[in-house]
């Protein structure tokens, strides 16, 4: 029988998104819209532009982002935060637009009635519709 004991941690809990978990790394970090990560590319001074990893990461957000200018992305923000989502939630409605509100329900996992997705993906598509 051996005498040597591991230290012993105490269990982490499982990420899970769709319960809203994500672990000690996210604790009391913000979480970004693919627009707002294009915001901030575009502030790269140029010297600083010319790594795979930049080039890599400039091309995806271009690709998807939704909203292109300032007044656009601080708009969706403050829109959706009325609506008391979690960030999490908050970021995957705004990154992809849903049309429809039963693809809206799987991003949020606090259940939330079908007229207030409605609502959320209303607000989002006039923003979209009108950004400058």
């Amino acid at each position: 029988m051996s005498h040597n004991r591991r230290a012993r941690r105490a269990p982490q809990e499982e990420e899970d998104a769709s319960k809203l978990k994500f672990g000690e790394d996210f604790e009391g970090e913000e979480f970004l819209f693919i627009s707002e990560v294009h915001l901030l590319l575009q502030k790269t001074p140029e010297h600083q532009k010319n790594t795979p990893v930049y080039q890599k990461t400039a091309k995806y957000v271009e690709l998807f982002t939704k909203f292109h200018n300032e007044e656009s992305v601080r708009e969706i923000r403050k829109t959706l935060m009325r609506h008391k989502l979690h960030k999490y939630e908050l970021v995957q409605l705004a990154n992809l637009c849903c049309d429809e509100v039963e693809e809206a329900k799987s991003l949020i996992p606090r259940k939330k009635s079908d007229e207030e997705i409605r609502s959320m993906l209303d607000d989002i598509g006039q923003l979209k519709k009108f950004q400058t």
